[in-house]
């Protein structure tokens, strides 16, 4: 080897140690790892190599490929301020859920709840995530399961309004707090969300990115005084992706199920909503009304008027959204269902104890380590309920 080809390897060696030691720092400090995407893009080194002569390192990536790139961050016990959305146990009670829980399959008599159906199966390999392997595209659309990464829905780069080359101002805070951005600059989108025009894998964007708010003070943690307030767009906006969920009211090939997503509440249910507390107990109020596991959008486009930590019900200009039933990335139930779709009673939920591949930790963390059944009742019906009163949606 040449005096420069051993400069040069010797120059990627070092490069891989500095930029390693970067992410453990990272991942031990999560308001470090926060401001490390600040709403945009981050230091180009903490994702890239400068220089490789590895013939398997594509396209510069400090991991085998994006999702495993993100996880490099993003793994590890969950709390109400880390980052991680993939834990060993099912302990990152994100907003968005755990993708723990597509490694996770359950089985009792007469039933099971196979992995791949309890989310996005994402394709990290460095982390043992790989292809769906029951479908080819998303349900109600074309994205090819076989490319589903963490970058399929967000941007690495965190580009919004098209990004500076495309003339929208540089950005200088996150989208997802509420920040107000410098003069001349702009904030990201929430959760680094890809926005109109947001092209991957030859798939390109048309809805916009949806506005809403985290709580700062724990910025991965939900509860019924600290969760995501959705303002408005996270269905238009899964729907880049899913667009059945808006052309046929969520009913996805011979599905009989129908449930429009894009529309105001109405009285009736506002009404339901706020006055419903569990099953037999309608004596609830507005003020605290907020349910962690039946979230709405607000029905606003401003970021401000946003409350992360508000308990309020809706009103007249809130609507339901997809995340108001399911979870953004997996959950301990089919179709990363907030709860379990197919329990008329919540304590039969499964994972259950006694089932074949839960643990006790699974069967705590599938409710975010909340009892049905000390906190609800032995006869709690499903959450459908908090919209309609009844078990039947």
């Amino acid at each position: 080897m040449s005096t420069i080809s051993q400069g040069y390897s010797m120059l990627a060696r070092a490069t891989l140690i500095i930029v390693f030691l970067f992410i453990i720092q990272l991942s031990s400090a999560p308001d470090v790892l926060s401001q490390f995407h600040s709403g945009g893009v981050g230091s180009c080194n903490g994702c890239h190599i400068s220089h490789s002569s590895s013939a398997s390192v594509s396209p510069l990536l400090l991991a085998t490929d994006p999702s495993s790139l993100c996880l490099n961050c993003h793994s590890g016990p969950g709390s109400s301020d880390a980052a991680s959305v993939f834990s060993f146990d099912g302990s990152a009670l994100t907003p968005g859920g755990d993708f723990y829980w597509t490694t996770k399959t359950f089985t009792w008599a007469g039933g099971s709840s196979p992995a791949a159906r309890h989310g996005h199966n994402v394709i990290a390999r460095d982390f043992a995530l790989d292809v769906d392997p029951n479908k080819l595209q998303g349900p109600g659309g074309s994205y090819p399961a076989s490319q589903l990464s963490c970058i399929s829905c967000h941007d690495p780069h965190g580009k919004s309004g098209g990004g500076t080359r495309a003339g929208a101002p540089a950005v200088s805070v996150s989208g997802s707090y509420g920040d107000q951005p410098m003069p001349g600059t702009s904030s990201g989108n929430y959760r680094l969300l890809g926005g109109v025009g947001y092209s991957v894998n030859g798939y390109t964007f048309n809805y916009p990115a949806p506005v809403a708010r985290q709580n700062p003070a724990q910025p991965f943690g939900e509860s019924d005084v600290s969760h995501v307030d959705y303002g408005s767009g996270m269905s238009e906006w899964c729907a880049n992706c899913h667009g059945a969920v808006l052309t046929n009211e969520h009913q996805f090939g011979s599905q009989s199920f129908k449930h429009p997503v894009n529309n105001n509440l109405g009285g009736e249910i506002v009404s339901n909503y706020n006055n419903y507390v569990k099953t037999g107990d309608l004596n609830g109020t507005t003020a605290t009304a907020f349910l962690q596991f039946v979230p709405f959008a607000r029905g606003t486009t401003t970021t401000e008027v946003l409350d992360p930590t508000s308990s309020n019900g809706p009103d007249s200009n809130s609507e339901i959204n997809c995340l108001s039933c399911h979870r953004a990335h997996a959950s301990a139930f089919r179709v990363a269902g907030r709860w379990d779709f197919n329990a008329p009673l919540l304590i039969d939920s499964h994972p259950a104890v006694g089932d074949t591949g839960a643990t006790a930790g699974d069967v705590s963390h599938s409710y975010y380590n909340r009892n049905m059944g000390e906190e609800f009742g032995s006869g709690q019906g499903q959450f459908c309920e908090k919209c309609h009163a009844t078990n039947t949606p």
